[in-house]
């Protein structure tokens, strides 16, 4: 399969129709005016264009007459209203949407790209090359007023109830890259039988446990903060055949690091130290490693500890963590095990930053509803992100326009003002005129 087949925009586009047309619609048959294939599609050419709202995105197809973008370029036979958008899509079964992203990291996979992210851990038992999966949480709803069943409900010292939506993202990092790629994301909501509020931890459980059935022989290692860093989602981890190296604090681990200072008593630590960069912006390292350490006072499980402090050329501490691993750290794999467990930032940064202040609005809320409106507008808003990615990591065309734009926030300014007036043939042909403003417009 040729990457220029099956990962082009035009690919991408018919992988969703395709998915959102076998989705079940249990509205009337007899009542239907807009099928839910075409309000999906709108719903994602909306977020694909990064509209900031949805009576924005609606406003701009008014303009038209005849045609519209949506119908060239998106393949929408007939476009819903704002109000006809969020009643059908709150109907309908996030999973089916959900399910496009594994099918399209597995497009990304068999054409070649993955290897932008995979990493390399030299030495020990466990050498090999991986895929750096960061796992986190991030809320993207809030509101003491509007509410769903979907939601999560905490009340504050006053009494007074927050409505949440929470949601726990499944990607893959790579240390000194800022490429990401989401795998997978799951959400915090109430769950069928369950008495408590459902957590990140539980969701994160249900997370690992699809990606793994999703795609059996990947080889994972997660990444994470301190939450996850206890006894059983360690436990789950294993069950799934991932490795990982995540956060451990003091305040939250004291069993743990009575363990490791006393193993340093008895000298039964290994110091690591090396330095990075030219002379005149060196850092240096210091890292130390304890084997063979249990997570808690019972011994469930047993990891290795490893700390380290990073000083600039003058002394000054500027980054200072620890974490724990089931991989076999060596002094020589030792910095890479570090560059591993720090990458996990690249998801707040890379992702979730992104997603809220760099024109996707994730925040910004397009519809809350009573079912699952805020779920399907999540995954459309994550498969636009995703979609994104893919034509950064292969159309020629794409990549010169936003080098040519430099801030991707005027790239999507420039696409969204072509896509309001004028009628384009293509994407191709869309992009073609950001080029070469002098090749004229479409008619």
């Amino acid at each position: 399969m040729r990457p220029l087949e099956s990962l082009t925009y035009e690919a991408v586009v018919g992988l969703l129709t395709a998915n959102f047309t076998r989705m079940a619609d249990g509205r009337d048959p007899q009542r239907l005016r807009y099928g839910l294939r075409d309000t999906l599609l709108s719903g994602y050419a909306m977020f694909f264009l990064q509209h900031p709202s949805l009576l924005q995105f609606q406003e701009s197809l008014k303009r038209k007459r005849g045609r519209c973008n949506l119908e060239v370029m998106f393949g929408v036979s007939a476009v819903p209203s704002e109000t006809q958008m969020r009643e059908s899509l709150d109907g309908a079964d996030p999973e089916g949407v959900r399910a496009i992203l594994p099918q399209l990291f597995e497009r990304v996979r068999r054409a070649g790209w993955a290897t932008h992210f995979q990493t390399t851990l030299s030495g020990g038992a466990t050498a090999g090359t991986y895929y750096v999966m960061a796992l986190d949480g991030t809320d993207y709803f809030h509101s003491t007023c509007l509410s769903c069943p979907q939601c999560l409900v905490r009340a504050d010292r006053e009494g007074v109830a927050h409505y949440r939506h929470t949601v726990v993202a499944a990607t893959v990092v790579r240390a000194g890259s800022h490429r990401i790629l989401p795998v997978d994301a799951e959400m915090c909501q109430p769950q069928d039988g369950a008495q408590k509020q459902d957590c990140e931890v539980e969701a994160a459980k249900r997370l690992i446990g699809r990606v793994r059935h999703e795609h059996r022989q990947l080889p994972l290692i997660v990444t994470g903060d301190d939450l996850y860093s206890h006894v059983p989602f360690v436990q789950a981890l294993k069950q799934q055949r991932m490795h990982y190296i995540v956060v451990a604090k003091p305040s939250s681990h004291a069993e743990l690091w009575e363990w490791v200072e006393d193993l340093e008593r008895l000298k039964a630590t290994e110091w690591v130290e090396w330095r990075v960069g030219p002379a005149c912006q060196q850092k240096s390292y210091r890292a130390r490693i304890a084997r063979c350490v249990p997570l808690r006072q019972d011994a469930a499980v047993e990891a290795t500890f490893v700390e380290v402090w990073e000083t600039k050329r003058k002394g000054e501490q500027v980054y200072h963590n620890s974490w724990v691993t089931d991989l076999a750290v060596t002094a020589g794999n030792v910095a890479e095990v570090v560059h591993i467990g720090r990458a996990k930032w690249k998801i707040e940064n890379e992702q979730f930053n992104v997603q809220k202040n760099g024109g996707y609005h994730l925040t910004h809320n397009y519809g809350h509803g009573q079912q699952h409106l805020s779920a399907v507008f999540y995954y459309l808003n994550l498969l636009a992100y995703v979609t994104h990615v893919i034509l950064e990591l292969g159309d020629r065309l794409y990549k010169r326009v936003r080098e040519m734009a430099g801030r991707r926030d005027e790239l999507w300014h420039g696409v969204r003002t072509l896509v309001n007036y004028f009628v384009w043939q293509s994407w191709a042909a869309l992009l073609e005129h950001m080029l070469d403003d002098e090749a004229g417009l479409p008619p």
